[in-house]
């Protein structure tokens, strides 16, 4: 299945992120992108009607492929796993996430914006990667330097991706999509 995912999220190359809202909001820009033919969307779980909204929409919309953000411990994944959402997206890179990810055979993709963080995920064999916070990190410029180390890695850069500067990340070819609230 996560391969399947993963496919789907290279061909959509554009994966929304609703953040921050209550739950009318949430529900709202989901609905508009769901119109919009998204069908890999990604919730952040920035407040506290985020979850509760997630697994409501889940329940109404079986297929879409919904993601979980701001997934920030061990703890935090292991409750979310357990509501069976598509994969489970992290803004940092933590050793026993990983563990837990491979042990539990589920698609978890850590935020990364070092060569050090990179070789973490490698040594856990994950090489599906998000690139946090791209445009505080350096862009696309950054992004391009570490593909040249790290040619098996594949990259979401998700952070300051807009319009303007969306096309200078896809054109790097080891990302596979862009994450953004701007969709």
């Amino acid at each position: 299945m996560s391969s399947e995912i993963i496919k789907l999220i290279e061909n959509q190359k554009k994966i929304p992120i609703i953040g921050k809202g209550t739950s009318i909001d949430i529900k709202n820009k989901f609905n508009r992108l769901v119109l919009d033919k998204y069908s890999v969307i990604e919730i952040t779980l920035r407040s506290d009607e985020a979850l509760e909204t997630s697994i409501e929409l889940k329940k109404q919309n079986p297929n879409i492929n919904i993601g979980l953000g701001s997934i920030n411990s061990l703890n935090m994944l292991k409750e979310v796993v357990k509501l069976k959402f598509d994969f489970y997206i992290s803004p940092g890179i933590n050793e026993q996430m990983l563990d837990f990810a491979n042990k539990n055979g589920i698609l978890f993709i850590p935020g990364v914006s070092s060569p050090s963080e990179i070789l973490t995920a490698i040594q856990y064999d994950c090489k599906l990667l998000k690139y946090f916070h791209a445009e505080k990190n350096g862009g696309a410029n950054s992004l391009k330097f570490l593909e040249e180390i790290f040619n098996d890695i594949k990259f979401i850069p998700t952070g300051g991706i807009n319009y303007q500067n969306i096309d200078d990340y896809l054109a790097l070819d080891q990302v596979i999509a862009v994450g953004s609230t701007n969709f």
